[in-house]
């Protein structure tokens, strides 16, 4: 086969594997069946040796996780995470920080000052297992997707099954994380996930969120109806105004915006897209649509 680039980097191989976190290969393959959530981490000194080094996490709904960053000296990090949603449904990242921090303090009181702060997304499977493997429909096209926040893991596990399947067509695992799978017993999730879908085209016939882009502050955005049109505008400091399409190249979904990392968001399947339009994460490959 032959991959090429956008670019117009080309190379030709037997085998090709998609590691792009949510697959740009496909439109609706796999992406029917996980759902993006963006996720919140916070980073505390912490004194060495005040927690044992583990991996933790709870069943709460939204779940938190907790790890250890090893430090300088006698100082190590403390990385707690969690408050979960679905990307593109809730813009309150300082509310979800606050209730991070007010939830780890009160199990470790011993928690040193705040490092840092950031968020990001990560891909959840209707059965919370990963999709890694052949790409459904492929026999040379390898995916890995559907982390659900174990990526380091899901890293090893896919460098071995993958080439175990290359070199000797097949693997112990290949079962497990088979991409081709059913998924009969979560259809109930499918069907709730997806839903989303259905509710993202509706707001196409919704009102902006502001009746004009004129009346955006600098570091503000925000969907304006223009006619017939929606509209993703952004002023930035310097008081340009960016507006592009406010429909996801992906399947068309409507985007939302994201006040922390300041990108559009797309509730379907996951898709950023920069102020200017750019696709910043799959599975989008083309930028928003310009405005005119």
């Amino acid at each position: 086969m032959r991959v090429s680039t956008v670019s117009g980097f080309a190379v030709s191989a037997r085998s090709a594997v998609v590691a792009t976190n949510s697959p740009i290969n496909d439109r609706v393959a796999l992406h029917t069946k996980q759902a993006p959530y963006r996720t919140y981490a916070m980073a505390f000194e912490i004194a060495r040796d005040v927690l044992p080094d583990a991996l933790y996490w709870d069943t709460l709904d939204p779940y938190h996780y907790v790890r250890l960053q090893p430090g300088e000296g006698k100082t190590d990090f403390l990385i707690v995470g969690g408050e979960d949603h679905k990307t593109g449904q809730a813009d309150d990242a300082d509310d979800r920080f606050a209730a991070l921090a007010d939830w780890i303090k009160g199990l470790v009181p011993d928690i040193g000052t705040e490092a840092t702060r950031w968020s990001g997304q990560v891909m959840e499977t209707v059965d919370y297992a990963g999709f890694i493997g052949r790409n459904p429909g492929n026999r040379h096209v390898f995916v890995v997707t559907g982390d659900s926040g174990q990526g380091i893991t899901h890293g090893v596990v896919a460098g071995q099954l993958i080439s175990d399947l290359i070199l000797k067509g097949e693997s112990p695992w290949r079962e497990l994380y088979e991409p081709s799978r059913k998924t009969v017993r979560a259809i109930g999730d499918y069907l709730a996930e997806n839903a989303t879908t259905i509710r993202s085209f509706a707001e196409y016939v919704a009102p902006g969120e502001i009746d004009s882009a004129d009346k955006l502050r600098p570091g503000e955005g925000a969907i304006v109806r223009e006619g017939l049109t929606k509209v993703a505008a952004f002023r930035d400091e310097d008081g340009t105004l960016h507006k592009r399409s406010a429909s996801c190249t992906h399947v068309g979904c409507h985007v939302h915006w994201n006040s922390l990392e300041r990108c559009w968001d797309c509730p379907c399947h996951g898709s950023h897209f920069a102020v200017d339009g750019t696709a910043l994460n799959g599975p989008a490959v083309s930028p928003l649509g310009s405005v005119g």
